[in-house]
């Protein structure tokens, strides 16, 4: 789904591209602007992110969340406040039990596939944990390897 092309007026973000920019109808996002495809650099460590609330049809983060100092909670909270109602996001990252996970020094964080469960209310931990976050999603689809874990969630809002 994330590496798609946006429907025609879609806005969709590539959070922390890296060298992985995606092609025509993206924004391409990065800490800098270190390559003529990055549309926008800002930090992702400093919230508010300096994008307009509910304005975003997509948002997609390959393996990014692990390297920020905000935790997940606090991250999943800002992409909940820029997206609209009703729209996604695409997460991949590293899970602990992969070989690689320890490889790269600026992975800070390390998970486990039921992350994504403690803001989806329909799951046990979300049923458990309602006051980790006020902010809402609902589990679409969720992958894993034994390496890596990708899951699309859409906000609740």
């Amino acid at each position: 789904m994330s590496a798609g092309r946006p429907p025609k007026g879609a806005k969709w973000l590539n959070l922390g591209a890296g060298n992985r920019v995606l092609g025509s109808g993206w924004i391409n996002h990065d800490a800098t602007k270190h390559r003529s495809e990055i549309d926008l650099a800002f930090d992702l460590n400093r919230v508010p992110w300096p994008l307009k609330a509910n304005d975003w049809d997509h948002l997609s983060a390959i393996s990014v969340f692990e390297h920020l100092r905000l935790t997940f909670i606090e991250t999943l909270d800002e992409c909940w406040r820029v997206l609209k109602p009703n729209k996604t996001l695409f997460v991949k990252f590293p899970i602990i039990t992969s070989p690689f996970i320890r490889h790269d020094p600026t992975h800070r964080w390390f998970w486990t596939p039921h992350v994504v469960d403690f803001v989806d209310p329909t799951t046990v931990y979300g049923k458990r944990y309602t006051y980790y976050t006020q902010r809402k999603w609902k589990i679409v689809k969720r992958t894993r390897s034994d390496r890596n874990f990708w899951a699309s969630m859409e906000t609740i809002k």
